[in-house]
């Protein structure tokens, strides 16, 4: 795991994923926590001053994403978003490490795929 990677959650992620997420080590901030009811365009804002990458389920922050800039975004496009599909969809995500900085990386069940973000 690397030690820079650092991830903002968005609310739709849920507080068990943001749980265990911290249980394993993770550098993790959760929305739903700390700002709950936070626009999108801020959530990007929170990311870049804090230098994290974005989880969500919202594919509105892919199109952000194009605009905005944030350090790096996942998407998870699941087709069932249960806690424990969440779960291994972001962990399957984090084995790229700071390789998410840059890149809005979309996760299904079976695929991941990715775009840079560009400046």
């Amino acid at each position: 795991m690397s030690q820079r990677l650092r991830l903002l959650l968005d609310e739709n992620i849920g507080i068990k994923v943001y749980k265990e997420l911290r249980r394993r080590g993770f550098n993790v901030q959760s929305i739903i926590l700390e700002r709950r009811g936070t626009e999108d365009v801020e959530i990007i804002e929170i990311a870049r001053v804090r230098n994290k990458v974005i989880v969500t389920m919202d594919k509105d922050f892919g199109y952000l994403a194009i605009s905005q800039n944030p350090p790096g975004l996942v998407l998870l496009r699941l087709r069932d978003p249960r806690i424990s599909n969440r779960l291994r969809a972001i962990l399957r995500a984090l084995n790229l490490g700071e390789g998410l900085y840059g890149y809005i990386t979309v996760v299904t069940e079976a695929v991941i795929g990715r775009r840079i973000i560009s400046p």
